[in-house]
């Protein structure tokens, strides 16, 4: 009986993962051995093939492989990712932007998010880099390497803003009618943009006066925007009390839930974000830093039971989350301590 794909594909990534990527690439080629041609275990097996070939710096037998597997499936998200980084290799930004925008919406991640960001950005298109990475950070707010290429980008995107302004070309008022306000967070990303040149506290009572206009006081965008630009402006208190609202209009947010439980986190409240933190996590289970706040918050409120019965909830909805088993450990050790907190390898 041929060895099944998802077993191939999990030896896979953990050679690939130790660099031994001569060994990962035998091992798919014995693996497309065992499978039909033109199946779909088949085309998964040979688009991680295209993958193994990027890996090693084979850009043409990458390419030649994804487009085989794009001919019977042209929406196999791993083997438009390959096509789009090859182009990225290649400085072909637009053929980049093509591919990894399709398999990003195909199959939204950190990485493909950051790779299509990357692309605009050598493209030139900083704005648009910008919102990609706010829109993949929405669902993944505390994704390290999409901040930090936020935080690297934000200023090259202010500073082409501000060589416009300075060959006469200023920025439109904030309250453009032409903003799209029926789109909430295209809007509030506009209004990102149109503030960013000045000064935290002046953004803010900026926003505040927008916001007070219209249906401009529903968007929970609006007032996530607010709150971060009080953050920055050392408004703590403030800020908790923005982010509580954009939770309160849209209670399914995953931004709005994150931010308004670590804001509660900051301000000591750790009682009322207790629930918050599992909801992030029935929502979100492969959210690192909620599962390491959720262990200590357990071990200071003397909660650990509760905890441990929560992930275990959490393991029967999501079995393939074998994570979860280390995370029960602590919270049941013979010790009664959780640690601090950090994953188990």
């Amino acid at each position: 009986m041929p060895e099944g794909y998802k077993s191939i594909l999990d030896q896979y990534w953990k050679l690939r993962k130790s660099k031994r990527l001569a060994e990962a690439e035998l091992l798919l080629h014995e693996g497309l051995a065992q499978h039909r041609p033109g199946s779909f275990d088949y085309r998964v097996l040979q688009a991680n093939l295209a993958d193994a070939m990027l890996q090693k710096g084979d850009l043409g037998g990458a390419r030649e492989t994804a487009l085989s597997v794009l001919a019977e499936d042209p929406d196999q998200a791993t083997a438009l990712t390959v096509l789009g980084m090859v182009a990225l290799s290649r400085k072909e930004y637009p053929e980049a932007i093509e591919n990894l925008k399709k398999a990003n919406e195909l199959f939204p991640s950190g990485y493909r998010a950051g790779r299509l960001a990357r692309s605009y950005e050598l493209q030139g298109d900083f704005e648009k880099a910008l919102a990609v990475l706010r829109q993949a950070l929405q669902h993944n707010p505390r994704d390290g390497f999409l901040l930090r290429q936020y935080s690297k980008l934000e200023p090259k995107a202010a500073s082409g803003a501000s060589s416009t302004a300075a060959k006469g070309h200023q920025p439109a008022p904030v309250a453009s009618a032409a903003l799209e306000e029926d789109d909430y967070f295209l809007y509030a990303e506009q209004m990102r943009a149109r503030l960013n040149d000045l000064a935290p506290s002046l953004a803010a009572a900026e926003l505040q006066k927008v916001i007070k206009v219209g249906n401009r006081k529903d968007n929970p965008y609006l007032h996530l925007l607010l709150a971060d630009i009080n953050r920055r402006a050392g408004h703590e208190e403030t800020a908790l009390e923005s982010y509580q609202r954009a939770h309160e209009l849209d209670a399914q947010n995953v931004l709005a839930l994150s931010q308004y439980l670590f804001a509660l986190r900051r301000a000591g409240h750790r009682e009322e974000a207790w629930p918050l933190l599992k909801e992030l996590l029935s929502m979100r289970p492969d959210d690192v830093t909620a599962k390491s706040s959720l262990l200590k918050d357990a071990r200071e409120l003397n909660r650990e039971e509760e905890a441990a019965l929560f992930m275990e909830e959490l393991l029967e909805k999501y079995p393939e989350r074998k994570e979860l088993f280390g995370a029960i450990r602590k919270l049941r050790g013979s010790t009664g301590q959780i640690g601090d907190g950090k994953d188990e390898d």
